[in-house]
Parts: C-alpha cells; sequence; structure tokens
C-alpha cells in the first residue's frame, strides 16, 4: 500500500505539472521551488511525518527563477503584453533598483549579484509582495486542474503563511526530482513558446539552472568583420574607434537571438556596446546592418574564403533574416 500511496504522489504531482493552465508559469515556478527545497531539507528525524513550507522560502527561490529568465532572455510569462504578472513586475522592479545602484547593466546570474545585501530594503519589499502574490494566485490553485483538486499533495488553508507535506511524498519528490525537473522545465518552455515569439527557448530554460550563463568569446569574428570595416568603424555612433579593441555588438540583441553569428555582429566602441544594453535596434540600423550584411558578403567572396560562418551570412542574406528576426523581437 505504501508503494501504491508513493506512486499516486508522484504521478498526481506530474499529472498537475503537465496539465497546469497557461495563464502564466506560476505554477511551474511553484513547483520547482518546492521540488528544490525537498533537496535542501534535513530528513534527520525519523518521526517527522508532516513537514511544514513557508511561502517566504518559496518566494526566496521564485524570485530567483524570474530573476535570471528576465535579466538575461526578458522572457514574457504570460500571454497578455499589455498587464504582465505581478511576480514577473515585482522582479523587473528589483533588477532595476540592483542596476541602479551596482551602476552595471550587464546581466548577472542570481547567486553571484548579492541582491539580499546590497538592496537589502528593496529585496525584502519584493519578498513580501511576492508571498502575497503567491497567496492569492498560487498556493491553492496549483491543486486544481480542470476546477477539480487533486487530493494528497499537500494541505494548505487560504490565505496561510506555510503549507504541510507528507515527509515521506517530499522524500519522493528528492528520490524523482530529475523526472520532476525535466517535466517542469518541459512544461515551462512549451508555456514560454506560447508567450514569446524568441528562438531556442529550451536552451535559455535549461540554461538557467547552469551555474553560468557562458557567453563563447567573440574574436573568431573579427577577421571576417575586418574584410568589410578594416577603419573600425563603430556601427553605433559612426566613429572611427581608436585607442582600444573594438567591441563585438549583436545589433539584434543577444538576449534575443541566444546565438553569435556573422550576419549580428558589429564592431562598435566599448562604451557604446555597454550603454546599448538590450535595446531594440531601430529600422535604420537594421538597414544599414543588411547593406553591411551584402557588402561583407561580396568581399569575403573575392577572398575565396568558404566556410561555416560565410555560408550561414548567405544563408541569412537569401532568407531575409536580419528583418525577420527584428520584427519578431518587437512582439
Amino acid at each position: 500500500m505504501k508503494v501504491d500511496g508513493e506512486m499516486t504522489f508522484l504521478n498526481n504531482w506530474l499529472y498537475i505539472i503537465r496539465n497546469c493552465s497557461f495563464d502564466n508559469t506560476y505554477k511551474v515556478a511553484w513547483a520547482k521551488a518546492i521540488t528544490e527545497i525537498s533537496h535542501e531539507y534535513s530528513y534527520g528525524n525519523q518521526e517527522q511525518e508532516v513537514i511544514e513550507i513557508t511561502l517566504t522560502v518559496i518566494a526566496e527561490k521564485v524570485v530567483r527563477y524570474y530573476w535570471d529568465q528576465t535579466v538575461f532572455f526578458d522572457l514574457k510569462q504570460s500571454g497578455n503584453p499589455v498587464k504582465p504578472p505581478v511576480i514577473v513586475s515585482i522582479v523587473k522592479g528589483l533588477i532595476a533598483s540592483y542596476q541602479a545602484k551596482s551602476g552595471s547593466l550587464k546581466p548577472i546570474k542570481w547567486f553571484k549579484a548579492n541582491v539580499e545585501n546590497l538592496c537589502k530594503q528593496e529585496y525584502d519589499k519584493a519578498i513580501k509582495d511576492i508571498v502575497k502574490a503567491l497567496k492569492a494566485d498560487v498556493s491553492y490553485r496549483f491543486l486544481r486542474i480542470e476546477g477539480k483538486e487533486i487530493v494528497g499533495i499537500y494541505e494548505y488553508q487560504i490565505k496561510a503563511d506555510s503549507l504541510f507535506i507528507a515527509a515521506e511524498s517530499l522524500k519522493l519528490l528528492k528520490e524523482n526530482s530529475l523526472i520532476v525537473f525535466d517535466a517542469i522545465n518541459y512544461r515551462w518552455t512549451q508555456m514560454l513558446e506560447n508567450f514569446n515569439h524568441s528562438p531556442r527557448i529550451s536552451k535559455k530554460v535549461k540554461i538557467i539552472d547552469e551555474e553560468n550563463v557562458r557567453r563563447k568569446p567573440l574574436t573568431k569574428f573579427s577577421s571576417y568583420i575586418n574584410v568589410e570595416n578594416p577603419k573600425h568603424v563603430c556601427f553605433l555612433c559612426g566613429y572611427v574607434i581608436v585607442d582600444e579593441t573594438p567591441a563585438l555588438d549583436h545589433v539584434i540583441p543577444w538576449s534575443y537571438l541566444y546565438s553569435d553569428d556573422l550576419w549580428n555582429l558589429v564592431y562598435a566602441h566599448q562604451t557604446c556596446n555597454s550603454s546599448k544594453s538590450n535595446v531594440i535596434p531601430s529600422e535604420d540600423m537594421i538597414m544599414r546592418l543588411e547593406e553591411r550584411n551584402s557588402n561583407l558578403y561580396s568581399l569575403l567572396q573575392t577572398t575565396g574564403i568558404k566556410d561555416k560562418h560565410v555560408s550561414d551570412l548567405d544563408l541569412a542574406i537569401n532568407n531575409n533574416y536580419v528583418r525577420k528576426f527584428w520584427i519578431t523581437c518587437q512582439g
């Protein structure tokens, strides 16, 4: 009977994840936080049958998930472009406070940002506000699928500060966490693909779980860009870059494409590049990039260079990638 009970809990947990509504990503974030807590909990007391999990502890994890997905990729977490989920707005406010105090717009992982200390007052308020949102929109609604409540998952009284889950159930989440996390990431990806036009959503969701969001070195592209821009003219301001190594700038933001492509890379001053951040380029800039790509491809043809980067450039020109991705990144 114990085995049957365990399988019922796990099957029901996965059933909720796989069938939760597409209103927003709150439920998958909630499920991920509780599953993560199952790994961190100390199960030393064998007599403890029920474990209390505070919504504050859940909120402290949820803020991290939305921070990383927002600060790097600005992923929309619901289908309403006019009114984003409350938690997303809270996190964006926290990001703005952090960037103002740190003096840097460079994306940084939550664990490296030290937000709790650098923006303690703003962080404490954000956690309280997220707890309030979790109480109203997730805590008890997580258990309901198509109007029916799934029993035996955890106990929660509406407006309470904690939920209570059987110790055996929490252990079961820990023991099956690989399966559970895969299901959560898959469902989260499905939702984000429904809410966002940007490519490589699954990679963006997966990379958030890694310690570092690794950016590959771009120096290999310099030899190609030099062919068309030997004087190192900044694409952003139009002035020649002197006394510094040109930065390689993604015209269409990297946070959208999550890819390094010759057809989207140009020379820029270090300061122009850093101040541009993730701003969507103007149509004039897109037209200049299209012209640059045509000129660059023609010049590369005369040099006899034939490799993957040149082939990708040709493919991008023929398939109008620059304009297509520029249009979709605005949605």
